[in-house]
């Protein structure tokens, strides 16, 4: 048998070496200097219903795209949105009603994934006050969050259910005065989510209940990530990564809650882990729809856009339409299914 020139074989491993590592068949986790560091701002404080982008940069996920992800609390969907569209921020965690709106006052913003299918948006009451329904609001005192798309989408819950907004009393204030008038049953409702707000209010007492705006035909979904029009266009493979780790680590938050909340505590504090645990779990039933059931975690349905944009422009204070509904979301990023 001939002999292997020593050149000629090290010339061929090293070929062969750079082969692997174009296409990824020696790939391990990168080091700190390769990963590319993005921003992503939350709508408020941290909290366990969005503890799963924390959760991803623990486990690592987010490194094995090749990302160094910074989450960061906001102040309102409209100051998170607007870091976006001035790319102070990489991504922001809005929902489809504050895009829409942010998209018709010019700002370059898409959803790169529908995280929340269905809205958690409710009315939360006091058992006594017996609020089951719209219709049972009338005579009744609301405290919202001023500015909130809950609030706005209040207005919506009541036109289309034909309650006259003029009998209901709206006491629209900041958080922390909201929870108050709430608590201190000066209101007999108040708006937030159900994996959120209701979880807290229930282990504090556990005499309420709520009902969800979309079983009275006001669903506009929920959480999603938008990014900044310019930055999908430049950036493609980074903003694919994040896509593909942010539905890996709320795939694997949601089955594992506990290492979830774990994340968040690492960051803030709570007074109830079993509560935040809980908020998690309630999370599960926003995520899913036959949609994503088809076309996999994230999907953006044309259908349900189409939808939420009716219903923000008949309530929800949306005056211009999009040229086509496409222009607020692109479904080029999600893993395949």
């Amino acid at each position: 048998m001939a002999k292997i020139g020593h050149r000629f074989l090290g010339a061929a491993v090293g070929a062969v070496a750079l082969m692997a590592l174009g296409n990824g068949w020696l790939d391990g986790p990168a080091s700190a200097a390769e990963l590319k560091h993005v921003t992503v701002r939350l709508g408020f404080n941290y909290n366990a219903h969005r503890s799963a982008y924390l959760l991803g940069i623990d486990k690592g996920f987010y490194s094995d795209v090749g990302l160094d992800v910074s989450v960061l609390e906001g102040h309102g969907f409209t100051s998170s949105m607007q870091l976006v569209a001035n790319k102070e921020d990489t991504f922001a965690i809005v929902d489809p009603p504050s895009l829409m709106l942010a998209v018709a006052q010019g700002m370059p913003l898409r959803m790169v994934a529908q995280i929340y299918q269905r809205s958690p948006n409710a009315v939360i009451s006091w058992d006594e006050a017996n609020i089951q329904a719209p219709k049972d609001l009338v005579g009744k005192t609301v405290s919202t969050l001023q500015g909130d798309t809950t609030t706005t989408m209040l207005f919506a819950l009541l036109a289309k259910n034909h309650v006259d907004r003029n009998e209901v009393k709206i006491f629209a204030a900041d958080g922390g005065t909201r929870n108050q008038v709430f608590l201190s049953k000066r209101a007999e409702a108040i708006t937030g989510f159900s994996n959120d707000s209701y979880l807290g209010f229930k282990g504090a007492n556990p005499n309420v209940r709520y009902f969800l705006y979309s079983d009275y035909g006001i669903n506009t979904m929920g959480d999603g990530v938008a990014a900044n029009v310019d930055t999908i266009k430049s950036s493609p493979d980074m903003v694919r990564g994040f896509v593909e780790a942010t539905v890996r680590a709320y795939k694997y938050a949601l089955a594992h809650p506990d290492e979830s909340v774990d994340a968040l505590l690492k960051r803030t504090t709570t007074t109830s882990r079993d509560v935040e645990i809980a908020k998690v779990v309630a999370t599960r039933d926003l995520v899913n729809s036959p949609d994503t059931e088809t076309h996999g975690f994230g999907y953006n349905s044309p259908a349900a856009w189409q939808s939420a944009e009716t219903l923000m422009l008949d309530f929800g204070g949306l005056t211009k339409k999009a040229e086509n509904i496409g222009d607020y979301f692109t479904n080029d990023f999600l893993p395949k299914k």
